[in-house]
């Protein structure tokens, strides 16, 4: 089942969409739904984020290939990182390359949304609290973190977080091709089964120390051929099998 959030007529609502038809979503989107009426075709909206989180927690450094790109030590535990909720971009969305930085780069990655509160979850079963798979795009600023030595400002700008096009909540996250491109270009052909720690480790992970709430987005890494930069004017697309495209453009600062 695809869920997608949206904006139409200057409300915004959650709905079930089966090829270009949105359906209204009826009951609790973190709970029991179904779908409703049909409302309208998907050119009739705007497609926004499909999240609605408090926190957003990102593990890096989680694909092997990404290990020897790098040349680091393979991680003994899931690395984290916070990208704030003001981070989060809409799909077709704007990155605003900042002012402050000569290095922008992106990542394709695939999303998770909780479904429910997730609080020291045994790893055999977190999924069970995941209501949705998404394409995301962590954007780091480089200079910034080999300036800073921490990633508040390389990782935690405005925009530096898309997400979309919508969820997914019936597909295996664990054998999905993963694919970046740069201007139609591919920089980034991998497989989510090249994951050092699984979406379910990271997920557990994460429960033993913060409490996961209903709509909370995890970015579970980038493969090899990520942090590729970018410049103004630049389309990035982050595809994943299952799923689907997530578009962004590179602008300059407003």
């Amino acid at each position: 089942m695809k869920i997608i959030r949206f904006r139409r007529q200057d409300e915004v609502n959650w709905g079930i969409l089966e090829g270009e038809t949105i359906f209204s979503l009826e009951g609790d989107l973190y709970g029991e739904f179904k779908k409703g009426k049909e409302l309208c075709r998907l050119g009739d909206v705007k497609l926004l984020a499909p999240a609605e989180p408090s926190i957003m927690v990102a593990c890096g450094r989680n694909y092997m290939g990404t290990i020897k790109q790098l040349n680091v030590d393979l991680p003994k535990e899931p690395a984290l990182f916070f990208k704030p909720s003001v981070t989060m971009l809409d799909p077709e969305g704007d990155i605003i390359y900042p002012p402050i930085s000569q290095d922008l780069r992106y990542e394709a990655e695939l999303c998770c949304i909780m479904k429910r509160e997730a609080k020291n979850v045994p790893q055999e079963r977190a999924l069970d609290y995941v209501l949705g798979y998404t394409c995301g795009d962590d954007c780091t600023l480089m200079d910034l973190y080999e300036k800073d030595g921490r990633l508040v400002r390389a990782k935690g700008f405005d925009t530096s977080g898309a997400l979309g096009p919508w969820l997914v909540t019936d597909i295996d996250p664990h054998n999905l091709a993963i694919h970046g491109r740069v201007n139609g270009e591919i920089k980034q052909d991998s497989n989510t089964n090249q994951m050092i720690f699984s979406v379910e480790r990271i997920i557990s992970y994460i429960s033993e120390f913060i409490t996961l709430r209903p709509g909370d987005v995890v970015f579970t890494g980038t493969p090899e051929g990520g942090h590729c930069p970018v410049k103004v004017g630049d389309v990035i697309e982050v595809e994943i099998e299952g799923i689907g495209v997530l578009r962004n453009r590179v602008v300059a600062p407003r």
